[in-house]
């Protein structure tokens, strides 16, 4: 039996500088185009179960509604044709070079409502001087 070429140095080595076991792998020159059939990988990226932007932007009956995640309310804006930038002032995604987190706001305040009108996206420093940051909607208003 002929020696292995991966001697527990190189083991150690390829493991420790390797942030996962495919990169590990990939420095030892192992091929892993094997492991997952390409079948099952191009099934797996295509969720069956995916809601659509109509499904997603509608009122909800308040009695039973959950809060829709704002990455589902987000992806539908923009799958939508919604521009990734803040309603309010028109920053952008990237400021100063950094990726700037955009937030959905409520325009009535109500969350449960998410028809596409009433969505908008907001630059965190403009959504917090809105009315309805927060849920204050109710709290906020003046007389």
């Amino acid at each position: 039996m002929p020696p292995s070429p991966y001697t527990r140095t190189r083991l150690t080595e390829a493991a420790s500088s390797s942030r996962t076991m495919s990169e590990a792998l990939t420095r030892l020159g192992v091929d892993t185009s094997h492991f997952t059939p390409r079948v099952r990988t191009a099934r797996m990226r295509m969720n069956r179960n995916r809601r659509s932007a109509e499904e997603i932007l509608v009122l909800t009956d308040e009695a039973h509604a959950r809060r829709t995640p704002s990455s589902l309310l987000k992806r539908a804006m923009v799958d939508l044709g919604r521009e990734e930038s803040c309603a309010l002032c028109g920053c952008g995604t990237v400021w100063r070079g950094r990726p700037l987190p955009l937030e959905v706001d409520h325009v009535n305040g109500d969350w449960s409502d998410n028809r596409r009108e009433n969505l908008r996206l907001l630059y965190p420093n403009c959504h917090a001087v809105t009315p309805t940051w927060c849920r204050g909607g109710a709290r906020r208003r003046t007389p």
